[in-house]
């Protein structure tokens, strides 16, 4: 089996080969990998030689994948993911002293997780790890080493994923007092004649209140952001209602509780981590300590 000719194939073109056509150029790939514009064009070539047929079509805006390369590079992302996954499991196999870690966390859960981790250096009995904080609403890649752990609000999809549901984050619904007494709280049966500030693509509030049964117009969202320091100073300023993390509107004293039912909207909150995670003995320990915090944080 050792002497298929499968086993000749040099790793290496084929990684440039899944960054050329990922990039559309030989530049973006060689800038992808590290590697210098000529030893990019030379992969390329050496992998086209070696297969017996192009690859590519050579255009004015750069390289396009061909019908023979759009086949090959399905085949060649698949390797291109075990040597990540091969070069995860090395990692997590070799106990180094675990000295930075990166996070990635969602704006609405950004807040309260230094919080968390400061607790965490200080009960550390070791030296404690520096962090990489990635703030951003999009799913990172684990698998691809994007983070090494994530705070998310939806269960992950890949089954290789750690992961562990941390509880449900309370949001209430708020604005500012000075704009409570010239509109008074949130009736609903005069929910029309409100002002409120929601999510750019992740409208929230409004889906919560559709859930409930009641339509907010659009005439009534007078503002639409997706950052979360934004629709506070929104609040703050009288802009209108907007809904927050329980936790956080605790923290504005000139802040009132708009909606005297429970919480309009409910958010899951899980921990999740690179599956190589179980076989690093900080890491893991890490992971499970930082579980036990948010989620006795959470409620």
């Amino acid at each position: 089996m050792n002497g298929h000719p499968a086993f000749d194939l040099d790793w290496n073109l084929v990684r440039t080969f899944v960054a050329v056509g990922q990039g559309g150029s030989l530049a973006a790939g060689a800038r992808a990998l590290g590697i210098t514009h000529p030893t990019a064009a030379r992969h390329i070539q050496q992998l086209e030689e070696n297969l017996g047929m192009s690859l590519f079509n050579r255009t004015a805006q750069g390289l396009l994948l061909n019908e023979a390369g759009v086949r090959l590079d399905a085949a060649a992302r698949i390797m291109h993911d075990s040597a990540l996954a091969f070069k995860s499991a090395s990692d997590g196999l070799r106990e180094q002293p675990l000295q930075r870690v990166t996070i990635s966390v969602s704006d609405v859960l950004a807040e309260l997780l230094p919080e968390v981790l400061l607790e965490e250096m200080h009960d550390s009995a070791e030296q404690p790890v520096s962090v990489d904080m990635v703030v951003t609403n999009d799913l990172v890649n684990l698998l691809q080493r994007d983070a090494d752990l994530a705070l998310r609000n939806v269960r992950p999809s890949q089954q290789e994923l750690l992961c562990k549901k941390l509880g449900s984050l309370r949001m209430g619904v708020y604005a500012h007092e000075d704009y409570v007494a010239t509109k008074g709280l949130l009736d609903l049966q005069k929910l029309s004649q409100h002002r409120f500030i929601d999510g750019l693509t992740r409208d929230y509030l409004r889906r919560g209140a559709a859930e409930r049964g009641l339509t907010i117009a659009d005439r009534q969202i007078v503002m639409r952001s997706d950052s979360v320091p934004c629709k506070r100073a929104a609040v703050r300023a009288g802009w209108g209602i907007a809904a927050f993390p329980c936790w956080m509107a605790e923290q504005e004293p000139q802040w009132v509780s708009v909606l005297a039912t429970d919480e309009l909207i409910t958010m899951d909150v899980w921990l999740v981590a690179r599956p190589e995670v179980r076989q690093n003995e900080q890491m893991f320990g890490l992971f499970k300590r930082l579980s036990d915090r948010l989620g006795a944080r959470l409620g």
